[in-house]
């Protein structure tokens, strides 16, 4: 069994700092979104959605390999979600592009999904491949960002906007990664498709129709499957 869990990796020095920097480059793309339902799939305690102005958000508080098998689905009516913020949620499932088309039925057309992942070509895939080490981030898939956009014109997604970020090599001294985190504007420039993970967000295309708008009357849930909670965000357990 791992000895770090997702959680205590992601309060670690480099999961935090690797956060810090998605949260950098998602936080323009949820304010500049619009519309009546956002959710953030994932257990992190950091709140991606934090600064949408989108009325209704929603957290889907699970753990990632259990959130979807081939005889579920997400608790969400078809075209119903304008955003979803799925980080570091593909490299769990064990059928990403099955997840990825179940998302595709929940969105709205025109609808924005953002994705985080892993790159496997960077210094973080180089360690996995030669690490035997049993806890997370390396016991999970890396999944190319030329595979998931291979998928995306399958499903009926297009991909508007990508980035990749955390160039240095995956060290967790706290002292190491101040001094050569400068390094990553050097590599924007210079090896730009060699982070240590991709940021990209994709639109669902429907080709013929016109987006409608859901009613502020209609329930967003198929089943009353969250309790709302205090926060801004509200916690949906799978």
């Amino acid at each position: 069994m791992p000895k770090i869990s997702v959680q205590e990796w992601f309060n670690s020095p480099l999961g935090q700092y690797l956060f810090s920097l998605e949260y950098e480059y998602i936080s323009p793309v949820v304010i500049d979104t619009f519309g009546f339902y956002a959710i953030q799939m994932g257990n992190f305690d950091i709140d991606f959605l934090n600064q949408s102005r989108i009325p209704h958000k929603y957290s889907l508080n699970s753990n990632c390999s259990d959130l979807m098998s081939s005889n579920d689905a997400l608790p969400f009516d078809e075209s119903s979600v304008d955003l979803l913020i799925a980080p570091h949620i593909l490299e769990h499932m064990s059928e990403p592009y099955e997840l990825l088309k179940e998302i595709h039925r929940i969105l709205m057309p025109e609808g924005r999904l953002i994705i985080t992942g892993f790159n496997p070509m960077s210094f973080w895939g180089l360690k996995k491949l030669l690490s035997f080490d049993i806890n997370y981030p390396w016991n999970t898939k890396f999944i190319s960002l030329h595979k998931i956009k291979e998928w995306l014109p399958i499903i009926g997604f297009e991909m508007i906007e990508g980035k990749m970020g955390c160039y240095m090599p995956p060290i967790q001294q706290a002292s190491w990664i101040h001094k050569i985190k400068t390094i990553e504007k050097l590599g924007d420039r210079w090896w730009p498709m060699l982070g240590g993970f991709y940021f990209i967000v994709i639109q669902k295309k429907v080709h013929g129709m016109t987006p409608i708008r859901p009613s502020w009357n209609k329930k967003l849930l198929k089943t009353p499957v969250y309790t709302p909670q205090k926060s801004k965000t509200s916690k949906v357990k799978l």
